[in-house]
């Protein structure tokens, strides 16, 4: 398998709209401002601190959400009538945003998420070329070009803080997706094996790996070596130097998609 990641190139900016605030991706920088310090309203000063950091003038900008969870619904079942119907399977609605659609570049999935409209507002405002994107068509885009149809089942672990993705390809076919919390090494380990029993009795044998390997979730990766004879990731370079409490998502940081 050959996983290759989309690096953000020169003239390109990747925003990473988080709980807690936006994180900032260039080829050369990262940033991180708060939503309380930002103060995100239409004559806010958040213009001009971009300015000031040299964030507004890009050839390509992508926003990522990160904020609430996603719901996949294959293509050959989708009905946009019922976008709504098929988001409350897996996540509280909330009236006052908006549901977005992403399709998945092979035209299988369709994924429905929803988002603040006044953060779209602002970003569509300051960058007349953004597109937006939820997290997961990222992950499952990267997944889906590195395997084979003929792997076999595999299940593949997005580690982030306070949450962790597991998708099920067999193959280039998506078995499975579900987002989980966890916090601590003993939740993850609960809900991980449970997919793991689902799909792959033979636990010995059992295909799981990583996208990418970090620092902060050594304890994770030993946690679960415990049960299994080898685990792999996509990924082991060495990680970008970062914030830890400001950049949620690891894997994402050097990503443009």
């Amino acid at each position: 398998m050959l996983f290759n990641k989309n690096i953000i190139k020169e003239k390109e900016l990747s925003i990473h709209i988080h709980s807690g605030g936006f994180c900032f991706f260039t080829s050369y920088s990262q940033f991180f401002f708060d939503h309380t310090f930002t103060q995100i309203k239409k004559n806010s000063s958040f213009e001009k601190i971009l300015e000031e950091n040299e964030l507004l003038n890009f050839e390509r900008v992508n926003c990522i959400h990160f904020k609430r969870p996603a719901t996949f619904v294959p293509i050959t079942l989708y009905d946009s009538s019922k976008k709504e119907s098929y988001l409350k399977q897996n996540v509280r609605i909330d009236s006052n945003l908006k549901i977005i659609e992403n399709t998945t570049s092979n035209h299988e999935i369709k994924i429905l998420y929803q988002a603040s409209t006044t953060e779209e507002e602002l970003f569509k405002k300051l960058y007349d070329n953004l597109t937006l994107t939820h997290y997961t068509k990222v992950l499952y885009e990267y997944i889906f070009k590195g395997v084979k149809s003929g792997n076999g089942v595999v299940i593949y672990i997005h580690l982030r803080d306070n949450f962790f993705d597991v998708m099920v390809f067999d193959g280039k076919n998506l078995l499975f997706y579900n987002t989980y919390s966890h916090k601590n090494e003993d939740e993850f380990l609960y809900y991980s094996m449970a997919v793991a029993e689902e799909y792959i009795p033979n636990k010995e044998k059992l295909p799981i790996i990583f996208l990418g390997k970090f620092n902060r979730y050594n304890s994770y990766y030993k946690a679960l070596e415990m049960f299994l004879e080898k685990i792999e990731f996509t990924e082991e370079k060495n990680e970008i130097a970062i914030n830890k409490d400001n950049f949620p998502a690891p894997f994402f940081i050097n990503i443009f998609d």
